[in-house]
């Protein structure tokens, strides 16, 4: 499989008119917006830290991973192949595990086992205490894995980038079972969706266009079916499935953003847009980012409601919905903080390098960490 860099086909790629056009069942008018208005400090550095050396002036750095939390800790690991875990309060060092490989994704923290789960780019599936960082099991596979694991029933699911998606034990570490689809020849999009599992039931999206049911138990497929179209290229369907309100949305990189029904994956519509990333879901709303066009809101029937342009953003990340507000970063400059009601840009943060890694947060505090390397910890103003 030949993954490229999203970055390379999107970067100045920028939305700027002043309606948009795309949208479900023909022409839907939305706003589009490029300026600040009432500038509010939602944001504000608490600490930072430092996890990877300076980069040269004339390389430009990427960083992907993003962080995750459990109250006390925040662990986030970066390209310098270490994973730390930070105190939250004052990013004092709790612990640090060196990787086999840089870290591309984000750790997933297990109350239940009182772990926390990684992967790296070298194949592995590391499992850690979390409060010690004892090494507690790692399961070696053949591609790089990007994405955040989930747990769920005593389970963890992950994908990785050689089109695969794995079930393991998540004490032991032991393999249950794996599924996976073939390659295309052709150029892919970077990307390596986590599965979403409700249910009984396994959602997962592959490079090949497909999105994938599985028996949550066993692996066994329920249904499979493509969302290409009739893309010829870049027919990834790379974001993380989202279960909401009775109905799965995914977006596939080439034909745009689904509403599908669980059971049988039929269709119950679909907004046209290229390059959607990942789909949140909160109360009556769904969001989501494409570079050429920006954030996303759209209702549950797929109507736009707001489109805001993020000019110059490039890349941008999967939107992430904290309180009232919508956080995006952008590979070429920062991360914007927008009105979740109507999409009015409230404040840009711009760390140097730029952003590529979606924010995370544990509701009192947001995460971001810089291609440069910085990792800061922002506190969040609830109004």
């Amino acid at each position: 499989m030949k993954k490229l860099a999203s970055a390379l086909l999107t970067a100045g790629l920028v939305a700027t008119s002043a309606a948009a056009t795309v949208g479900c069942g023909g022409n839907v008018p939305g706003v589009a917006k490029d300026t600040f208005v009432a500038p509010v400090d939602v944001l504000q550095v608490k600490w930072r830290r430092h996890l990877t050396d300076e980069p040269l002036i004339e390389y430009k750095p990427q960083e992907f991973a993003s962080a995750a939390s459990d109250g006390a800790r925040v662990f986030i690991g970066s390209s310098a192949k270490t994973l730390w875990a930070f105190s939250t309060r004052d990013g004092a060092i709790v612990w640090k595990q060196a990787l086999g490989g840089a870290i591309s994704g984000r750790p997933r923290y297990v109350a239940e086992t009182r772990m926390v789960f990684v992967g790296a780019d070298d194949g592995g599936m590391y499992a850690f205490d979390a409060e010690t960082g004892a090494r507690r099991w790692v399961y070696h596979t053949r591609g790089p894995i990007a994405s955040q694991p989930v747990y769920a029933d005593e389970a963890l699911y992950f994908t990785t980038g050689e089109n695969r998606v794995y079930a393991l034990d998540a004490r032991t570490g032991k393999w249950k079972w794996q599924y996976d689809r073939e390659a295309p020849e052709s150029f892919t999009i970077r990307g390596y969706p986590s599965p979403l599992v409700v249910k009984g039931r396994v959602y997962v999206g592959f490079s090949d266009g497909y999105l994938a049911c599985l028996s949550a138990a066993g692996g066994d497929v329920q249904w499979a079916r493509s969302l290409a179209g009739d893309a010829t290229r870049f027919v990834d369907v790379d974001a993380t499935p989202l279960y909401f309100k009775d109905t799965v949305y995914v977006s596939a990189y080439s034909t745009g953003v689904y509403a599908l029904d669980p059971k049988d994956g039929s269709t119950k519509w679909r907004f046209d847009v290229e390059g959607a990333t990942t789909v949140k879901g909160r109360g009556s709303r769904l969001y989501f980012t494409a570079a050429k066009s920006g954030l996303h809101a759209v209702d549950l029937e797929g109507h736009l409601l707001w489109r805001q342009a993020l000019a110059a953003g490039g890349e941008l990340s999967a939107p992430s919905v904290v309180g009232p507000y919508v956080l995006v970063s952008s590979a070429v400059g920062g991360t914007y903080v927008a009105d979740a009601a109507s999409g009015n840009l409230y404040q840009y943060f711009a760390p140097g390098h730029g952003v590529t890694s979606e924010p995370a947060s544990d509701g009192q505090q947001v995460y971001v960490l810089s291609n440069g390397g910085y990792f800061y910890a922002l506190a969040l103003n609830q109004r």
